[in-house]
């Protein structure tokens, strides 16, 4: 009885009555796999810190959902989860949200950045100046399905072998002579590298492609949930600004 007092001056002062909102649940999908340095099954990876440092910002429930990096992408076709982790491809903006800025992703928005390279056989003729392949000869460059580069290798009037479906799978096509090159993310390649193919197989320093990665969301998601999601994109931007 004592909150009624400043109840009923509220109300006839016009003052809004301030309640804080309950946190947004988002499901999220995660690879099951490193993808140094963004993230980690174990929750260890770079954006992942990034998004739990702009919860304190906005309050968002994260739960994780491990699975492989292309049941992520359907799952959250589907509505099965609410977002991920994925760099801007314009066919995923069908079934998927990013932060704009226009009509460009906005990339101060992102949870940081990521650089596919090129790997090739120890001390092979095999090269990228950062504008086109030199001595690539007549093998295929060999890569995964979907992925962001797949169109820049395209343009570039590559012959493409996207038939790995792991980046693992890919290196092995380069170490058993199937293919002169493979791209894949670098922090993935590096691992694989020193993991299994030390002083056989070495990675170029030029990256093919660098590009921004969004914390993306379901879009039918995003329009129940919009103010809330794009406070979140906001609360990301401050924790990589240092604010």
């Amino acid at each position: 009885m004592r909150q009624l007092p400043t109840l009923l001056l509220s109300l006839l002062l016009g003052f809004p009555l301030l309640t804080q909102a309950a946190p947004l649940e988002v499901k999220m999908c995660i690879f099951d796999h490193p993808f140094p340095p963004m993230t980690n099954p174990d929750g260890s990876g770079q954006a992942q810190d990034v998004l739990r440092r702009a919860s304190k910002l906005q309050p968002v429930v994260i739960q994780n959902i491990v699975a492989p990096r292309f049941q992520c992408m359907e799952q959250l076709r589907t509505g099965q989860v609410d977002a991920m982790l994925a760099a801007f491809i314009e066919d995923r903006t069908s079934y998927s949200a990013f932060p704009m800025k226009g009509s460009q992703p906005d990339a101060s928005r992102a949870v940081g950045d990521i650089n596919f390279t090129v790997s090739r056989r120890r001390g092979g003729g095999v090269d990228w100046d950062g504008k086109q392949f030199i001595n690539l000869g007549q093998q295929p460059v060999g890569t995964q399905p979907g992925l962001l580069h797949v169109s820049l290798l395209r343009q570039l009037n590559v012959v493409i072998d996207d038939s790995a479906s792991s980046p693992e799978q890919a290196f092995a096509m380069l170490a058993q002579n199937r293919v002169a090159a493979v791209v894949t993310q670098q922090g993935e390649g590096e691992q694989i590298i020193a993991r299994k193919y030390k002083g056989e197989l070495e990675m170029l320093p030029t990256p093919l492609i660098a590009t921004p990665m969004y914390l993306i969301v379901n879009k039918i998601f995003y329009n129940k949930n919009q103010a809330q999601i794009d406070s979140y994109w906001d609360a990301i931007r401050q924790v990589r600004n240092g604010r």
